[in-house]
């Protein structure tokens, strides 16, 4: 059997699993296509921080460059 025809055997096979882990295959396999393709796919939580971010950055909150010599001046040796 060649791996093609094993991939599409085991997709039909997956359907018959728990929803959860149905779930988990999803997700195996959206992390090796990461892996192989350079597809990173962000979660729930780094969307949501991301979000936060341009939100803060819309808004200006954010520090100065100044500020951030001081916290580097502070903390160098």
């Amino acid at each position: 059997m060649k791996t093609q025809e094993k991939i599409e055997s085991l997709i039909r096979q997956v359907t018959d699993l728990p929803e959860e882990a149905q779930a988990e295959v999803v997700q195996s396999l959206l992390d090796l296509r990461s892996q192989h393709l350079g597809v990173y796919q962000l979660d729930q939580e780094e969307q949501e921080a991301l979000s936060r971010s341009a939100e803060d950055v819309r808004l200006g909150r954010f520090a100065s460059d100044e500020e951030i010599e001081k916290v580097f001046a502070h903390y160098d040796a």
